[in-house]
C-alpha cells in the first residue's frame, strides 16, 4: 500500500505542530484552533507520519498504515490553515517522520514548541512517574544517556531531519515561556507568520492547557547540573539557528 494515496493537496494539512513533548503542544493546538481562518483536527496527536507501513494501525505505535485518505479525512478543507499536534514526530524513536512528511506535505508549516530543556527533562520524568512507567530514581533516570529525557531536549538534533527534508525556510520555534508568560504577542506573531489575521485574540488565548497535576519535586544540584551540561551545546546552536535568546532557561 501506498500510503501517499491519491488526496488532492488541498485536503491535506498546511500546518504541522512537531513538537516537543511537554512542552505546551496542547495549549498551542488549542489557541491556534481559537482563530477564525486556523482549523486544527478535532483530535490532538493524530501521529500519521509514523508507524510501520503495514499492520494493525495504533494511535501510540503510529497511524501511517492507515494511509493518506484517512489522515486528509482530519481536516477541514474548507479552513484557510489547518493544522494538527504530533509531538512523537520529533521523538528519537521515529527518525522516519521527516521523510513521510516530506513527501506527503512538502508546503507544509512547521511549529516546533520548546522550553527550558532542564524544566522539560524534569517534566517528561515525572510524567512517566505518574503514569507508572518509570520507576528509577531522578538521578539514573535524567542523567542516563540511553533515555530520552535528554534526548528530547537536545531541539536542533531532534530538528535536523526536518531541516535536511526541505523545511528549514518554513520551521517557527515557540517559546513555552514566552507562550505561557505574553501569549497575545506570541500568538500574534506566530498568526502574522500564518498569514491569517494577526489582530485577533480570544480570552481562551490566555487558559493553560494540559498542565501538570502537581509542582515537580525538587532535584539536587548534581543532576540539574549534569542535564545542563547534556544540553548546553544544542541550547547554543538553537539559540544561533532562530535568533532567539530564551533569556528565561537555565541552560
Amino acid at each position: 500500500m501506498d500510503p501517499r494515496g491519491t488526496t488532492p493537496a488541498g485536503a491535506l494539512p498546511t500546518l504541522v505542530i512537531i513538537g516537543a513533548m511537554k512542552c505546551g503542544t496542547t495549549s498551542l493546538h488549542r489557541y491556534l484552533d481559537l482563530h477564525p481562518e486556523v482549523a486544527m483536527s478535532g483530535h490532538k496527536e493524530l501521529n500519521f507520519f509514523f508507524g510501520p507501513v503495514d499492520g494493525e494501525p495504533d494511535p501510540m505505535r503510529g497511524n501511517w498504515a492507515r494511509g493518506v485518505d484517512w489522515y486528509a479525512a482530519r481536516f477541514d478543507p474548507a479552513a484557510a490553515v489547518r493544522g494538527e499536534a504530533s509531538p512523537g514526530y520529533t521523538s528519537p524513536d521515529h527518525p522516519e517522520v521527516a521523510g513521510r512528511m516530506a513527501s506527503v506535505v512538502p508546503d507544509a508549516r512547521l511549529v516546533y514548541a520548546v522550553r527550558d530543556p532542564v524544566d522539560r527533562a524534569v517534566s517528561q520524568y515525572w510524567h512517566h512517574r505518574r503514569e507508572g512507567t518509570e520507576a528509577r530514581g531522578p538521578e539514573e533516570a535524567l542523567l542516563d544517556p540511553r533515555s530520552q529525557y535528554v534526548a528530547r531536549g537536545r531541539y536542533l538534533e531532534r530538528l535536523a531531519p526536518f531541516l535536511s527534508a526541505g523545511f528549514a525556510d518554513r520551521v517557527a520555534v515557540v517559546a513555552q515561556e514566552d507562550l505561557r508568560d505574553r501569549p497575545r504577542a506570541t500568538m500574534r506573531r506566530l498568526f502574522a507568520w500564518l498569514g491569517v489575521d494577526e489582530g485577533h485574540w480570544s480570552p481562551g488565548m490566555a487558559e493553560r492547557r494540559n498542565s501538570a497535576p502537581e509542582p515537580a519535586r525538587p532535584l539536587s544540584a548534581a543532576v540539574r547540573d549534569g542535564l545542563r551540561d547534556a544540553v548546553r551545546d544544542d541550547a547554543d546552536r538553537l539559540r544561533e539557528f532562530t535568533g532567539q535568546a530564551f533569556p528565561q532557561w537555565s541552560v
